[in-house]
């Protein structure tokens, strides 16, 4: 059987920006488990950090289309399952007997599967409503006006993400009215960080482009053709 080899180039500006994307991903679910008050409204430590992902995301389908940003929300999407089966599978190992230190782990660490469901749940829809309008709203301004593409997108796909979120995660656990008052609380802060993240777009497409071009900044992955 004859072996012929190829080799296919990837930027390897978007292997960095896809690596900061599953980080962020994965650390804003980690960082969840925390609660904290800011300005006497009570929110979980992710939502410092997950609006970023929507920051990287938008930079990506700038440079290098949908196609290549929705495939990177799949691979966050598998990442952080695979994430959260493991993280699962260490929480329900036998603690050592001088080890206290296993409840305080499990109820940190051990998130309740609806609400991880409703969290992959939102995820995939706000991601994917993210890129689509970005990607609908670049056609209709020829290529212009980035900060407002990322500020309509990021906006409108940050409401679905919340509003997912809490309905799925719930829905029967809260009244309908604590749901919109917390759906209102998180998006005000996460709007804030959709305007303030626009300069974040500018210099996150600013860099791949410009090196994005030639041999001399892609990555050659071996490919074997049988």
């Amino acid at each position: 059987m004859n072996q012929t080899k190829q080799s296919v180039e990837v930027p390897f500006r978007l292997f960095i920006l896809a690596m900061i994307f599953v980080t962020c991903l994965i650390a804003a679910n980690l960082a969840a488990s925390k609660l904290f008050t800011l300005g006497g409204l009570s929110m979980t430590s992710g939502i410092i950090i997950y609006p970023l992902t929507f920051v990287l995301l938008d930079s990506m389908a700038e440079i290098w289309g949908k196609p290549v940003a929705q495939r990177i929300i799949w691979i966050g999407l598998a990442a952080n399952f695979l994430f959260t089966l493991l993280l699962q599978a260490a929480i329900h190992l036998p603690p050592a007997p001088f080890w206290k230190g296993q409840t305080a782990y499990a109820t940190v660490l051990g998130a309740v599967p609806r609400v991880v469901f409703a969290s992959l749940c939102g995820y995939l829809v706000s991601q994917t409503l993210d890129i689509t309008i970005f990607v609908r709203l670049k056609k209709r301004t020829q290529g212009r006006k980035l900060w407002l593409r990322s500020i309509m997108s990021t906006a409108i796909s940050q409401l679905a993400d919340s509003t997912v979120f809490m309905f799925i995660g719930f829905s029967g656990v809260l009244p309908v009215f604590a749901i919109l008052s917390t759906i209102g609380t998180e998006y005000i802060l996460k709007f804030s960080y959709a305007v303030i993240g626009v300069p974040l777009v500018y210099l996150a497409v600013r860099w791949a482009r410009g090196k994005s071009r030639g041999l001399a900044h892609m990555v050659s992955l071996p490919a074997d053709k049988h």
